[in-house]
């Protein structure tokens, strides 16, 4: 298993702000859009970024030579979910080609940058595709679903997950981005109800400006701070989540930046 610590898959600060612009991008959406896609982008991005080293972990490597080619490449994977979640969203072929353009550019870095194989950028896109075919594909299901049962698959799934990445605690960041994210966006619809109908501009840029110094400042606080106990990654990545889902949505209503919905709730 000493594969999956290959060098493109550690911790660098390409990968840090790479995660960082997903975070944004779906904070973005969620504290400005809509709730609920946001909520999904977050989820399904961060989902496939963790299935990707779970694959990376358990699936065989494809020998080549005297070199390993993994089946996917998890960053790769994760951008490509994000940006195809975008296309049944949108109507102009101009518009479903601004969504692939991302995804191709990480790619092209990773392999002129980093020298990532053509195979594991073609099983990273792939399967990212897929990832987003496949939860389209599922809305019918979900939404027959009751409420508190899909909260409590959003809560329970992450702790599956981290158990298929252990020991490598590292990784647990983004299991607990997974748990952060359900907990926070179930307690926002019970407790916050944060209404974006309502808000104007300014309210919205006020809105940016605090999730994203807060996003920006908890990495730098994080990389640059000496506290380290176990579990640390899974702590940090349970704030992120709520920082995301729940936290900015609090101070926002707080602060009487945006209204709340009343006394009823928006359902997902």
């Amino acid at each position: 298993m000493n594969n999956f610590y290959h060098s493109s898959f550690t911790h660098s600060i390409w990968s840090d702000w790479l995660l960082l612009s997903f975070l944004i991008l779906a904070g973005i959406v969620y504290w400005t859009i809509s709730k609920r896609i946001g909520f999904q982008m977050l989820y399904l991005t961060i989902l496939s970024l963790t299935l990707g080293f779970v694959i990376t972990r358990y699936f065989p490597f494809l020998s080549r030579e005297d070199q390993l080619l993994p089946l996917t490449h998890p960053h790769i994977q994760a951008s490509m979910t994000l940006f195809s979640f975008f296309i049944p969203l949108v109507r102009r072929r101009i518009e479903v080609i601004l969504c692939l353009f991302p995804p191709l550019v990480i790619s092209i870095s990773y392999l002129f940058l980093q020298g990532i194989s053509v195979f594991s950028i073609v099983g990273g896109i792939l399967i990212g595709g897929f990832i987003s075919y496949m939860f389209y594909r599922s809305l019918d299901w979900m939404g027959a679903m009751p409420e508190p049962y899909l909260f409590t698959f959003a809560i329970i799934f992450p702790v599956f997950i981290g158990g298929l990445i252990y020991p490598y605690t590292t990784y647990f960041f983004l299991p607990g981005i997974l748990l952060g994210a359900g907990i926070g966006v179930s307690s926002e619809q019970f407790k916050i109800r944060i209404n974006l109908e309502s808000s104007n501009n300014i309210s919205k840029l006020l809105s940016l400006l605090l999730g994203i110094f807060g996003l920006i400042m908890g990495y730098l606080l994080f990389i640059l701070s000496p506290i380290s106990f176990p579990f640390l990654f899974l702590f940090t990545g349970i704030f992120v989540g709520l920082w995301i889902t729940f936290f900015v949505p609090f101070i926002l209503v707080v602060t009487k930046i945006y209204d709340r919905q009343g006394k009823s709730r928006e359902l997902f």
